[in-house]
């Protein structure tokens, strides 16, 4: 059985906690980050009690790379879980400009960071694996989250085209769309400090951010179930023993929560309903052949 050892970025709370303490207690090793790390050792004593460590990581700090690539070496990391990350909801209008880069920073650049840390480390080994923690909008548009879209979108793009260009050194990389799941995120996401203009008052955007924030302690989805899933689609065990092998080019995008599966089903019959109605109309824009 091949030993895992796994860095989880975020794993103060939700679920990068909730991963953190499943790869433990399936006996696999962990280093957990957080921005306070002192604070993080004291609410979730667990974590060392299970054998893990914490470590300070601030994602949307320039030294973070080397940062990640020391960690890494040093604890003989295979598993990066990317999972650090903030929503804002709001508005593109209402959004300044700096609110709308941070949310990109920490989310996409952030993970950009630890992941360019730990590439060096994984390719000596001949093989590791990177799961980024997606989301549910890469499946499905919410009005007012524009920004937060925008960050997960991207990262789904860098995910796809990773796997790509490090699969052949045995490194796989799994994208996670996760659901709405009853973790802190709906209590702590943050608004543009602008607050709502009047032109989206009682509308979509509106209506959004109060449905979610309603939504705040009642989520479908469990999330020690869903870190579950992540450490079984990592050590090929359990519900995921199936698609252990699927990681490069075969199986890289996985949906979490029954949500996100609805989404992601809907989003394939979307396509294919109108797939035959485009195909006139993308084909016609080629040089004629002759």
């Amino acid at each position: 059985m091949t030993d895992y050892s796994f860095l989880v970025t975020g794993a103060s709370s939700g679920l990068g906690l909730e991963v953190a303490t499943r790869a433990l207690e399936a006996g696999h090793s962990v280093v957990a980050a957080a921005r306070d790390p002192a604070i993080a050792a004291r609410d979730h004593p667990e974590i060392e009690s299970l054998g893990g460590s914490w470590i300070q990581l601030d994602v949307t700090h320039r030294d973070t790379k080397d940062r990640v690539a020391t960690v890494v070496r040093e604890n003989g990391v295979n598993v990066l879980v990317n999972n650090a990350g903030y929503g804002l909801l709001g508005s593109l209008e209402d959004t300044a400009e700096d609110e709308f880069i941070s949310q990109i920073d920490t989310n996409l650049f952030g993970m950009m960071r630890c992941i360019k840390g730990a590439l060096p480390h994984f390719r000596s080994l001949g093989g590791a694996t990177i799961v980024n923690i997606g989301s549910i909008v890469n499946l499905t548009p919410f009005p007012a989250c524009t920004a937060y879209s925008a960050s997960k979108l991207a990262v789904e793009g860098l995910t796809e085209t990773l796997a790509l260009e490090v699969g052949p050194a045995g490194i796989r990389v799994v994208l996670i769309d996760l659901g709405i799941f009853r973790t802190a995120f709906l209590h702590s996401f943050q608004k543009p400090e602008a607050g709502m203009a009047e032109a989206y008052a009682g509308g979509a955007v509106d209506t959004t951010v109060s449905f979610l924030a309603g939504l705040a302690g009642k989520q479908p989805g469990d999330p020690a179930l869903a870190a579950k899933r992540i450490v079984e689609l990592v050590d090929g065990t359990g519900l995921a023993a199936r698609l252990a092998d699927k990681g490069y080019g075969k199986c890289l995008r996985v949906p979490l929560g029954s949500d996100s599966f609805k989404a992601f089903t809907a989003k394939i019959e979307s396509l294919d309903e109108v797939r035959s109605s485009l195909e006139s109309v993308a084909t016609s824009t080629d040089f004629a052949q002759a």
